[in-house]
């Protein structure tokens, strides 16, 4: 085997390996095509178009109402933790924005770079509201109540996955950060810091929110035709 087909097949296996659970399935059927292409490099090839694999994020696949169930548990024994945490460290990602408002607000009063200032603290505002829905106390179903946990797992399915008014104020907000730091910072080298920090921080919330949309999909389609079924 030619050094050009190993390096083919090693680039399929970590396809296979790093996709998302979601995305399996294709990663090992886009790994399987390569027993079928005989050229060493058109099978490189076939493997570095797979690496796409990589950036779609698929959540696991609902197939039947237990595997719903046990979703919803999981997701309900995470939301648990979250209130035993205590109100400090569920409050945390409050912390952070409010001291920069804080020190916002003193500058502006001082009439220190009153402009960039401004933007931030009308970022930090607009991101203010899904920063408390994240950390706010969720009210979790007991867990002798399947029924009330899928509920409340399609709930915040749909909370965290809409393109709400509140999604959108949180983008925007981000972005003014950014541009608030910017001119804070005259552009300068000090402005890479916020930027390495919040654009990963949005790149992130955006990758959550369009998996939880394709799982909000998955739900409601899985109990669309158990509904179905049922007549």
């Amino acid at each position: 085997m030619s050094f050009v087909r190993k390096a083919a097949d090693r680039i399929a296996g970590l396809v296979v390996r790093y996709a998302s659970p979601g995305s399996k399935e294709w990663a090992q059927a886009i790994e399987s095509e390569l027993l079928y292409i005989e050229s060493d490099w058109r099978a490189l090839g076939w493997a570095l178009s797979g690496m796409r694999v990589l950036f779609d994020t698929q959540p696991a696949p609902l197939r039947t109402l237990a595997d719903l169930d046990a979703e919803a548990q999981k997701h309900a024994e995470r939301r648990r933790h979250a209130v035993n945490n205590g109100w400090l460290v569920t409050n945390v990602p409050l912390f952070v924005p409010l001291v920069f408002a804080l020190e916002s607000l003193v500058d502006i009063a001082l009439g220190r770079h009153i402009f960039s200032n401004t933007v931030l603290l009308l970022g930090l505002l607009l991101l203010a509201p899904m920063l408390y829905l994240r950390s706010r106390e969720p009210n979790v179903p007991d867990r002798d109540d399947p029924t009330g946990l899928v509920r409340f797992y399609v709930d915040e399915l749909s909370a965290t996955s809409s393109n709400s008014l509140t999604f959108w104020m949180f983008v925007v907000g981000a972005s003014f950060m950014v541009v608030g730091f910017e001119l804070a910072t005259g552009f300068g080298w000090q402005s890479v810091i916020p930027l390495l920090l919040l654009l990963p921080a949005l790149a992130l919330l955006l990758a959550k929110h369009r998996k939880n949309r394709r799982r909000l999909a998955q739900v409601e389609a899985l109990l669309d035709t158990m509904s179905n079924s049922s007549f």
